[in-house]
């Protein structure tokens, strides 16, 4: 078994709530396992939470046999001057109890000042003046904890192709805290008292990517289904329906080799839905260029089409360069829309950024620009957004 200890330093400069940090493995191909411990220190700065400290630990279990790793550990911890907490835990590995079954174990604590709700519905009213005046700003306590296991049903012989079964369960509290006269002390939406929310799932997913990390053909699908009903004593009983499409196309130009990378999303819940359980748009997930959580509804629906290429590769020092351009549009639904407005009243940001590929392909850097009819959000995270 062999160790190795690697160190990262990150400085993230970005507009208000665009605080996102994820660690991606660093995989090396020699015999045996490997063992390779992370320790990535991250500084930031945000003018509604304040000076933010990032702290994190990453243990990756490597076998050339085994893909994309034999076990991964995390642990992250985030601080900030004006009281933001954020404690993430996570533990996975790709077989379990002796059989191949990859799971995953998540447990998030986080204490937010300044959580956002701008209402619910497609068309919500953004005011920048409110915006700098906190109105649309609230407190809130959450924690998270969450199983999720996989395990392929079938493989095709000579295909990369597989088609697995997914099966989750998971818990979840929310205590929101109203700041007295802002937009949410206003609505007063269902979700402002604070709750449980437990719930199982499952679903499919069919997979022909060539790589989980940066694919330059094949494509994905996964349906899931959440389900947290009455009897595991659910505050909000509810139900959420989840599609995602990907699909990834090498297109045949000399030197850049460009790729365009499409993705279609759809979700939608029903039940006593609280607001903090709704689908949304807005981040660095979903519509980059708006800010977090700034469309909420019944139902979501978003797709983001982005043009990937690289343009420099250094094999020596283990560094590539890449360049990106990005579209990315959807909306929300309530029960007040119809089913004409399946075809209108889109959002729609674009934007680019570049990539980074340090030590080997799979780690990489990745530095956006969304712009939007409001603002422009700039992000900085871990691996390609899909």
């Amino acid at each position: 078994m062999f160790t190795r200890i690697a160190v990262l330093i990150a400085y993230m400069a970005m507009f208000p709530g665009d605080i996102a940090a994820q660690i991606m493995p660093l995989p090396e191909q020699v015999s045996g396992d490997t063992v390779v411990t992370a320790f990535i220190p991250a500084a930031a700065y945000a003018s509604d939470i304040g000076f933010v400290g990032t702290a994190a630990i990453s243990r990756f279990r490597y076998n050339p046999e085994v893909a994309p790793y034999v076990s991964l550990t995390e642990l992250r911890l985030q601080a900030s001057t004006k009281g933001f907490l954020d404690l993430r835990v996570l533990y996975e590995h790709t077989e379990t109890l002796g059989r191949s079954v990859r799971s995953k174990w998540t447990m998030n604590a986080v204490r937010h000042p300044f959580d956002n709700y701008f209402g619910i519905g497609n068309n919500t009213v953004f005011d920048s003046d409110r915006w700098e005046d906190q109105y649309y700003f609230y407190d809130v306590m959450r924690v998270n904890l969450s199983y999720q296991g996989r395990t392929t049903l079938y493989r095709p012989r000579h295909s990369l192709s597989t088609l697995d079964l997914t099966f989750m369960a998971g818990t979840r509290y929310e205590q929101p805290g109203v700041n007295e006269g802002n937009l949410i002390d206003h609505e007063q939406p269902a979700g402002i008292e604070a709750g449980w929310t437990n719930k199982i799932g499952m679903g499919i997913i069919r997979d022909s990517r060539d790589n989980e990390f940066a694919a330059t053909r094949g494509g994905r699908m996964q349906l899931s289904w959440e389900w947290a009903p009455r009897f595991l004593l659910n505050d909000y009983p509810m139900t959420l329906v989840d599609v995602e499409i990907r699909r990834f196309l090498s297109i045949p130009a000399p030197w850049l080799r460009p790729v365009l990378a499409m993705r279609l999303t759809g979700s939608h819940a029903f039940g006593t839905i609280p607001f903090w359980n709704m689908p949304y748009l807005g981040d660095e997930l979903t519509l980059r260029g708006y800010p977090v959580y700034r469309f909420r509804g019944d139902s979501a629906i978003f797709y983001n089409l982005e043009l990937r290429s690289w343009v420099y590769h250094h094999p020596f020092l283990e560094f590539s360069f890449g360049v990106h351009a990005f579209h990315d549009s959807g909306r929300v639904f309530t029960d007040e829309d119809r089913f004409r407005d399946v075809l209108r009243d889109y959002h729609r940001t674009f934007g680019g950024g570049i990539v980074m590929a340090l030590f080997t392909p799979d780690f990489i850097l990745r530095f956006d620009a969304g712009f939007s009819d409001e603002m422009l959000r700039l992000y900085m995270n871990i691996g390609y957004m899909f």
